[in-house]
């Protein structure tokens, strides 16, 4: 039994080490004569590497397999990244091309809420007639864009309704656009705004 497996240990060190000479028949039993099939010829000695080719090729794909995977992960990271890169820059387009509020869309708003608040709280006062009243407001606007008002007047002529919003105005001050001269410096200026308010 040992010299059985001697010999098989033998034949496959001989495939392996590249002596057996080649044979048309190709085919090599534990029963033949294992001298006749050795080709002296060529000698070639084993090399500790070349057993190890197989596993080396398959390290070495193993290896590219790998560098591939992380290939595809850094380049699906750029494309996060550039995905998000884009994706603030379309949010940022709309915030910088938004212009500023004119100053008298800013008056519009502003008196839009005054009058809310004139309804809820003034309008309800019994020295105030059924009636539409126009208001004017004169005011100054300074340089750094903040509002002073300086008169308010109703007509029909209301002194209590005049002094409620001249009240309500100073309690919530306005800033406006500054207005600039000729040099594009900033100026203080005097300006007038109507609106108006019915009590029904």
């Amino acid at each position: 039994m040992q010299a059985q497996e001697k010999e098989k240990q033998s034949l496959k060190d001989l495939l392996y080490s590249g002596k057996l000479k080649k044979d048309s028949s190709g085919v090599i039993r534990n029963t033949d004569d294992l001298s006749k099939k050795i080709d002296t010829g060529s000698k070639k000695e084993t090399q500790p590497g070349e057993t190890s080719v197989p596993a080396a090729n398959a390290q070495q794909n193993a290896v590219i397999s790998k560098t591939n995977t992380n290939t595809n992960t850094l380049t699906t990271g750029v494309d996060k990244v550039t995905t998000t890169a884009d994706s603030a820059a379309i949010v940022a387009v709309p915030a910088n091309t938004i212009p500023a509020k004119t100053n008298t869309k800013l008056w519009k708003e502003y008196t839009d809420s005054l009058v809310k608040t004139l309804n809820d709280e003034v309008l309800r006062s019994k020295q105030i007639k059924k009636n539409t009243y126009y208001l004017m407001v004169d005011y100054e606007i300074e340089p750094d864009g903040k509002v002073t008002i300086t008169n308010v007047t109703s007509t029909p002529e209301n002194a209590f309704l005049a002094a409620q919003v001249r009240q309500i105005m100073d309690s919530t001050p306005l800033s406006l656009n500054p207005v600039t001269d000729s040099s594009n410096q900033p100026k203080k200026v005097k300006r007038k705004q109507q609106f108006t308010i019915t009590k029904e």
